[in-house]
């Protein structure tokens, strides 16, 4: 998988909204690709994905966050959502949707947590000390321990 490039949402919506003005002036599909690349300084390649982009998102832009583009090798897994056009793979993604493509998530450590991802979530211990029922117990613990290790030898 290779990463090509990417298109944000809003700027995507400028560009559906630029298409649709251009259209109803009656310009052809030529003459709002040219305008639509003077207008956000795109050409070649750049243009086409953006063109493509657009028509891809245009039936649903609520909530859209990006379009990323996409060069898959055989083999590799594509997203369900991926619409494929010659060799790129388009993945619109959207606000509240999880995130697809490339890297996976990796859990990381909250700083106010200090790191200690496996601290015990119970109850919290009186801020007494131990009630009498732990303190017996513990001591019950200890001299079964210590009976244990007097045992073997």
């Amino acid at each position: 998988m290779r990463a090509m490039g990417e298109f944000p949402g809003h700027i995507l919506t400028k560009g559906i909204e630029a298409k649709k003005a251009l259209l109803a002036e009656g310009k052809s599909e030529e003459e709002v690709s040219t305008a639509i690349g003077e207008t956000f300084k795109y050409s070649d390649a750049k243009l086409k994905n953006f063109i493509t982009a657009v028509g891809i998102v245009e039936p649903k832009t609520e909530q859209l966050y990006r379009v990323r583009i996409f060069s898959f090798n055989e083999g590799e897994k594509v997203p369900e959502n991926a619409v494929k056009i010659e060799e790129l793979h388009f993945v619109p993604e959207y606000f509240g949707e999880k995130a697809t493509g490339a890297a996976p998530v990796t859990e990381k450590v909250s700083r106010s947590a200090g790191g200690k991802k496996d601290r015990p979530r119970g109850p919290k211990p009186s801020p007494w000390g131990l009630s009498p029922e732990e303190i017996n117990a513990k001591k019950e613990a200890s001299a079964r321990a210590q009976a244990a290790k007097a045992k073997p030898t």
